[in-house]
């Protein structure tokens, strides 16, 4: 809900419990005056706590300092030294904005942006800012849901001056915090460790997190929070930021002299200069604002239910995700028909729904040397092509899939051979390969149109009902052959508009085939992403203990039915490290299901659950795809972890519990949240019946694990 009061010139805007109002002040500066619980609507300019005085300078014609404004959106070069959201530098070099207040409208329903995926819906309202000494307008978007702690924001900047200005930082948002004592909660890591919390306490100065890399990246999530101290899951205030943009960004949360906070997000600056022509328009990516008075647990169910319900495609939020074997892990490059054939007729009546052909079926793919760009599949290794193994996949009552990785180019490729000006790379300087790959340069509507093409057609013969999207290294050299010296500056964003009209066209002239995700894993998990992919490669890393570090952080802000999980191999490819099946199983469980290994090195005893824990999964997935996470334990604070999933009406859950290492102690025992305390409860595999206050206050005992990594799940079912 949206109200304007006109005699204070005050802005509420007030969702499920929160409030977040502004108002203008006496010289027209927009101003922020209050965000968290919910509060009754008062005029609310009695509340302007003093700053500490340090020379600051003030307004022209008055003895406000600037410095004392808590602005909406803040600029730089009058006085508030602050981080600003916007830098904008005329070509005389002057680069100030003085920015007031100039209107404001409402919107029953917010529109669509060009070219960068948002949310759906909800009542927007739009602000005009407007620097009355060169005529640059801001707007200001900020969209509510009546029912939901989510309020979205956004900025478009308008060259309304008559004359070219470069902009040199534009940020999703700037909010401003009186107080201090904050915390802040990043998630952070690298490739095979994603999404790993930071906590920090805040002090004098800017804490700042995001990456130039051109993707989101495994290193730094776009997520930022801010908490009061002592929260946790089920207490605490809470203030976080998930950015919908799947390239470079930038958060931070800085403390100022007078222990005020600026919280700040949007593309990073560090890879961003956009000329901005007279009469030309910028949009920023929209930014997801989390309120949640109760802990982490709350905004994580908050988050869960805004991208479900506003985010992701509708025609596949709640449906039920295929079981798949992926070709990855067992079979890395070294395939043919005839090893294809044998994995497919083994996968007959096992419950798994779709075999993924993943990298090496097309050019001259038998490493990762040679071979992308050349968009054909390889007939030499794969006779009949793809589609005989899609015929082959129907047979045994499988859908296929397969894996593409369109972004990218090997020099060793008839692709490049032609076209070498279409990879990324400055003349007269080598190449920079990451992978013995380069980037294809999607700043170019010509490398778009071509991909367009040849995937397009490739998908369109190929049988497949499923399709994962890779993307396998960081952008470099920042430089496009056809951008002019004055616009190379844009080529990341560029690069990112490029991506999201290559995905934006797939995905609607495929409407019924569904697309994963993945970057090297986890490296580009965004809410922008999931507009297109419902569910994204969480991580390389499919080691159960590692994934349920990898998947807290992961589930923190996106659905579990988001994060693709899949059981392999013991020991484990990449750390060695050997787990029990059904702890495999039960980590892979808690997101969409799959499957990564070789039919024939798989051991005969484990292959042999597969048709009974598939089964099992069936039974659990609805709660999966449309349940709410309570979270106990977590690997990162401890020896084990536990996640609770309850139905929205409180009939039904499942938790799943993990024990790293045996402390040869007492038997495992935990609380488990999220039920309702005045129900009765069925604790199938325990047979126990119990009050809900019961499970969730005291408990239950499971029988001690003999070795180290052990787990246990519990399906739980009211009693009517």
């Amino acid at each position: 809900m949206i109200r304007y009061t006109e005699n204070d010139k005050s802005f509420f805007l007030e969702g499920a419990d929160f409030t977040y109002a502004m108002r203008v002040d006496s010289n027209g500066y927009l101003t922020h005056t209050y965000y968290g619980a919910k509060i009754a609507r008062a005029d609310l300019g009695y509340y302007r706590p003093e700053n500490v005085r340090s020379f600051n300078p003030v307004i022209p014609g008055t003895k406000k300092a600037y410095a004392d404004i808590m602005q909406e959106y803040g600029t730089a070069n009058l006085g508030d030294f602050r981080e600003p959201a916007m830098i904008s530098r005329s070509v005389s070099g002057d680069c100030t904005a003085d920015l007031r207040f100039a209107g404001y409208y409402i919107l029953p329903k917010k529109h669509a942006v060009k070219g960068i995926p948002t949310s759906r819906g909800g009542e927007t309202l739009v602000i005009r800012l407007r620097d009355g000494y060169n005529g640059l307008s801001v707007y200001l978007y900020y969209t509510v849901y009546e029912k939901e702690n989510i309020l979205t924001r956004r900025a478009k900047i308008s060259n309304t001056t008559g004359d070219t200005v470069f902009l040199e930082r534009a940020l999703s948002f700037t909010l401003d915090f009186y107080g201090s004592g904050y915390e802040v909660l990043t998630l952070a890591g690298h490739h095979a460790k994603e999404k790993y919390p930071q906590r920090s306490e805040l002090h004098q100065g800017i804490y700042s997190v995001g990456n130039i890399r051109g993707t989101t990246s495994a290193n730094h999530a776009n997520f930022i929070a801010l908490l009061t101290p002592g929260t946790d899951e089920e207490k605490g205030e809470v203030f976080a930021s998930s950015l919908m943009y799947s390239g470079s960004h930038y958060e931070s949360a800085e403390v100022d002299e007078s222990g005020r906070v600026r919280l700040s997000s949007g593309i990073n600056p560090g890879s961003f200069r956009w000329k901005l022509d007279a009469g030309e328009e910028f949009e920023t990516p929209e930014a997801v604002l989390c309120y949640s008075n109760a802990g982490l647990g709350l905004m994580t169910r908050q988050y869960h239910d805004f991208f479900r319900r506003y985010v992701i495609n509708p025609k596949w939020v709640y449906a039920r995700r295929p079981i798949v074997l992926n070709s990855w892990e067992g079979m890395h490059f070294s395939f043919n028909s005839e090893r294809i054939f044998e994995t497919v007729d083994k996968l007959k009546d096992s419950g798994v729904d779709l075999f993924v052909l993943d990298d090496g079926w097309f050019g001259a793919r038998d490493s990762d040397r040679a071979g992308l760009g050349d968009w054909y599949c390889n007939e030499k290794k794969l006779p009949g092509g793809l589609r005989a193994i899609a015929d082959r996949c129907a047979e045994n009552g499988l859908g296929f899939g397969l894996w593409i990785e369109p972004e990218m180019v090997n020099p060793d490729s008839d692709l490049y051979r032609e076209h070498p000006d279409w990879a990324v790379g400055i003349p007269g300087r080598p190449g920079v390969p990451s992978r013995n790959q380069f980037v294809l340069d999607f700043s170019r509507q010509d490398v778009v149109d071509h991909i367009k093409h040849v995937i397009g057609d490739v998908i369109a013969g190929s049988g497949a009902c499923y399709i994962k999207w890779d993307m396998n290294r960081p952008l470099t050299e920042n430089f496009s052959h056809l951008l002019p010296a004055d616009r190379q500056g844009e080529f990341q964003h560029r690069y990112m508009l490029g991506v999201y009209e290559l995905a934006e066209y797939l995905t609607k002239r495929f409407p019924d085939i569904l697309f994963e995700g993945c970057s090297g894993g986890g490296g580009r998990f965004d809410g922008a992403m999931l507009a297109y992919f419902p569910q994204i490669w969480t991580s390389d890393n499919t080691d159960a203990d590692d994934r349920s570090m990898i998947q807290y952080g992961t589930t923190l802000v996106f659905p579990l039915s988001a994060s693709s999980n899949h059981v392999s191999i013991s020991p484990n490819i990449r750390n060695g490290r050997a787990t029990p099946l059904g702890t495999r199983t039960n980590i892979a469980y808690l997101g969409t299901f799959g499957y990564e290994f070789d039919v024939n090195r798989f051991p005969a005893d484990e292959f042999a659950r597969i048709p009974a824990d598939t089964a099992r999964y069936r039974t659990i997935d609805g709660l999966i795809r449309e349940g709410d996470v309570y979270r106990g334990n977590n690997r990162h604070d401890g020896n084990d972890a536990l996640v609770c999933v309850v139905s929205k009406d409180k009939k039904r859950a499942v938790a799943v519990y993990l024990q790293a290492l045996n402390p040869h102690k007492m038997n495992p025992r935990f609380r488990i949240p999220g039920l309702d305390p005045d129900r009765l409860y069925r604790v199938d595999e325990l047979n126990l019946m119990l009050p809900g206050s019961v499970l969730v206050n005291l408990g239950v005992t499971l029988p001690r694990y003999r070795n180290d990594f052990g787990s246990t799940l519990l399906t739980i079912t009211a009693v009517e």
